[in-house]
């Protein structure tokens, strides 16, 4: 029993964003208002730019209300989480809350609950995530028996790959946190769950689900990408027998069972056990990755039974009816008979739409996105904006909806408008998929993709592909250029090298690192950051490595800055490494006691420059790692850069501040919003992007007055809906033009 002490007191629920209905959990749960939310007698009308419609459900962390506003999704619903006061009033939790949020933001692609909009600074804080009508994983099980989990795993293993590749864990997967959607499972509540359990550990003790808590984090409270496998493990084996692999019982007593006992996996399709088995290994480093799990379910032979079976996809399609029903829009449901594997897509005609209540405007300090308007004003031209014609999608949808509401005898001008693109915009290029960050070397653009496995080469002149390349797996991480090559890493853990001139691949070597992996180049070397805390330096030419340094913890994504034969690294508790890019010996650490770093080193002509959650920048010596000044701002840094004899940060106070890079000294500050990853600087102008609404600004680097702005809006987005373009990437600038990511890749004129 000492093996498993302090895991006899367990919390109730892990706050989790449960999708529930309100019946079944009104008589556990306390009303709460929204401005002292949990200690009114009411629900809140509207948290942030959302309307709410009703509550789902709640756990430890908080309450979870439908609500309805721009959130960017076809749909325009939302899981809106309020945090309970006693953990909203908890400094640490909600540094660390903020700080996984906007993390988890990052994280998108198909199986995943992607975040939508926060209020981390407000009070109370809030999170909406995407609501997904249909039934748990836990419910389905429940009420239609045991299912058939090749097709299931499938899905659930590559949207747990895409979660690791960002640089995250999930820490709580189990079939209340995998919805059925309509479009295949989705997994909900990942990242934010570390805020909730750093800050529960210190009160309850072990915070988790019994049967799904791996067995290193019982024993020694280690957790990271292979425990998430495990939990993996035991959500598939419970979806194919109907049951826990360790039981039911006292917490304690299953947890007993991880630890000592093999996992019953009586009933379950030979195969299937034995690549359960694998995943439920007590040892870490026997059990699959996600990739490799994705990929032996795929091949099992007999393939996979219709998916989802008949009944369960009766059920997601009445909820997804039911949901259409709150704000009007033509849900997209699944015929299971029609196709054996993914079913046939129809529409369904919405039913007439309750009024929903007027959202109040919003302060300029909001950082979330837009309510939608009332259904009427979603299919008309905003005011002053011009009329634009819409593409054929948007027309027969708009039609769909206005006949489906009755609404056919109301002027139909505004459907028949469609977009026109910025007259500064050269071009778009969108293979299909949400792109990732480009790299411009030589006339081309190079980038990867989050829902596809292919690197293209993009003519910057043109926007015309010149090759694409195929890995195994996604490769949304930003390439590198070194000489001829350009190096890209697939999401499955390999380094690719590829000739630039015709796309075929030089070499493809594998890298011993769980999670996502950024490349960098320096002078000599091509360098691999793995988001596990390793850092490889690469023979560019053949692949070989030469040297690995270990960081001794996890890192986060983003950039991996070289400068002066030396490798920054920063790692998930903000220590920054300076790594010797010829030997990989460390050359100089630095730490921020007592504070939290956020987003990634920026470095430039001697100084390398970081931000804090805690208002700080901090700018050091790249030869020594000696401090040259430290300044507060007026809020925690979301990012930092470097250019000429400037830093410039941008803080969740919504203001880009300029500082002298030489003493520290603020220049100006100009307040741009909330901001995105694009930012460059050439000549006396910035170019920044902006976020709610999504726009590319240009700013005077001398003064910070505002030159011009272009709003970016995704084209293909439904015309009632709000979606951005929104810039995800740094900007590159050549010549007259700009070009940078957002959904797709754009070059933009930026001569005035």
């Amino acid at each position: 029993m000492r093996a498993v002490a302090g895991v006899v007191t367990r919390a109730g629920l892990h706050g989790n964003l449960v999708h529930m209905r309100q019946g079944d959990i009104e008589s556990s749960l306390t009303h709460g208002g929204c401005g002292s939310v949990m200690t009114g007698r009411v629900d809140p009308q509207r948290i942030g730019p959302y309307t709410v419609l009703r509550r789902l459900g709640g756990g430890g962390m908080g309450l979870v209300y439908l609500g309805v506003g721009g959130t960017g999704r076809a749909h325009g619903l939302a899981a809106v989480k309020v945090i309970r006061p006693e953990y909203a009033e908890d400094r640490q939790f909600r540094r660390r809350f903020a700080h996984e949020a906007r993390t988890s933001a990052r994280v998108s692609g198909p199986g995943i609950a992607a975040v939508l909009s926060d209020g981390v600074d407000e009070d109370p804080p809030w999170l909406a995530t995407e609501f997904v009508p249909g039934p748990s994983l836990g419910e389905a099980v429940r009420t239609y028996g045991p299912l058939d989990v090749r097709r299931l795993g499938v899905l659930l293993a590559a949207a747990l790959r895409q979660i690791h590749v960002s640089g995250l864990v999930h820490r709580d997967l189990k079939p209340s946190n995998v919805m059925m959607g309509n479009g295949g499972p989705v997994i909900i509540d990942f990242g934010i769950a570390r805020a909730y359990e750093d800050t529960r550990l210190t009160r309850t003790g072990v915070v988790g689900t019994s049967g799904y808590i791996a067995p290193e984090y019982l024993r020694h409270g280690r957790f990271d990408a292979r425990s998430d496998v495990f939990a993996l493990g035991a959500v598939l084996a419970f979806a194919a027998s109907g049951r826990s692999p360790y039981g039911a019982g006292h917490p304690a007593a299953v947890d007993v069972r991880v630890l000592s006992e093999d996992p019953d996996l009586t009933g379950i399709d030979p195969p299937v056990a034995e690549l359960l088995r694998a995943c439920l290994a007590r040892d870490p480093a026997e059990r699959p990755t996600p990739a490799r799990l994705e990929t032996a379910l795929s091949n099992l032979p007999g393939g996979a039974p219709p998916w989802p079976p008949p009944a369960l996809a009766a059920e997601i399609a009445r909820q997804t009816r039911e949901a259409a029903e709150q704000v009007g829009y033509v849900p997209t449901v699944v015929d299971p008979a029609a196709d054996p594997l993914h079913g046939t897509r129809t529409r369904t005609a919405a039913r007439p739409v309750p009024p929903v209540s007027q959202p109040q405007p919003q302060p300029s300090s909001q950082r979330s996105l837009r309510p939608a308007p009332p259904l009427l004003q979603r299919f008309s031209s905003p005011a002053g904006s011009g009329r634009r014609r819409l593409p054929r999608r948007k027309l027969l949808l708009g039609l769909a909806a206005l006949s489906a509401t009755g609404a056919g005898a109301y002027t139909l001008a505004g459907v028949f408008q469609e977009e026109q693109p910025d007259p500064r915009q050269n071009w778009r290029f969108a293979p299909g998929s949400e792109m990732g960050e480009a790299v411009l070397a030589g006339g081309t653009l190079y980038l990867g993709s989050h829902e596809n496995s292919n690197l293209y080469a993009v003519d910057a002149a043109t926007g015309r592909q010149r090759w694409a390349y195929t890995a195994k797996s996604g490769m949304a991480d930003k390439p590198a250029v070194l000489g001829t090559t350009v190096f890209a890493a697939s999401s499955e853990g390999r380094l690719h090298a590829v000739d630039i001139a015709n796309g075929r691949r030089r070499w493809s070597v594998p890298l011993a690192s769980l999670g996502g992996v950024s490349v960098a180049a320096g002078d000599k070397l091509v360098y691999a950051r793995a988001t596990d805390g390793y850092l490889y330096g690469l023979d560019p030419a053949t692949g070989r490595r030469r040297w690995r340094f270990q960081t001794g913890e996890g890192m986060p994504t983003g950039r991996t800055p070289v400068a002066a034969d030396t490798v920054f690294a920063m790692t998930n508790s903000g220590v920054l490494h300076a790594v010797d890019g010829s030997t990989g010996r460390r050359r100089w650490k630095f730490s921020v006691t007592g504070d939290t770093t956020s987003g990634s080193p920026a470095v430039h002509g001697g100084t390398v420059c970081l931000g804090t959650r805690e208002h700080w920048v901090h700018a050091l010596e790249t030869a020594s790692g000696k401090q040259r000044w430290k300044r507060r701002l007026g809020g925690s840094i979301n990012d930092v850069h470097v250019q000429g004899d400037a830093v410039y940060a941008h803080c969740q106070d919504q203001f880009l501040y300029a500082l002298d890079a030489r003493t520290g000294r603020q220049r100006w500050r100009c307040e741009i919003g909330a901001g995105t990853e694009g930012f460059a600087v050439v000549g006396d102008t910035v170019y920044a992007g902006r976020s709610h609404p999504s726009k590319l600004l240009a700013l005077d680097s001398r003064t910070g007055k505002p030159r011009w702005e272009v709003p970016l809006r995704d084209p293909s987005a439904l015309p009632w809906s709000e979606d951005e373009a929104r810039i995800s990437s740094e900007i590159h600038i050549s010549g007259r033009n700009a070009y940078f990511t957002a959904l797709g890749l754009y070059s933009f004129r930026i001569d005035p």
